[in-house]
């Protein structure tokens, strides 16, 4: 996973976004340095979170919108 960097000031966040990300806004989670995950969880984590880029770069994603649209329509 390749890390991201932005400057915070004033309480805004702003940088330049990794290509192949899709336009919009963007939910980020800062790691918590406390969060008691072992080695093996982390990795786990790291693991999923590269897939999902690589699945985005790749353009297999749908949108929130669609699937929150698709499973309402259940």
């Amino acid at each position: 996973m390749k890390a991201i960097r932005v400057r915070v000031e004033n309480g805004r966040i702003s940088g330049e976004a990794p290509a192949g990300l899709p336009e919009g806004e963007v939910d980020l989670c800062l790691a918590d340095p406390d969060d008691d995950m072992s080695d093996e969880e982390l990795a786990r984590l790291n693991a999923a979170l590269e897939r999902g880029f690589e699945a985005i770069k790749a353009g297999r994603f749908r949108a929130a919108s669609d699937v929150i649209a698709a499973l309402r329509s259940r």
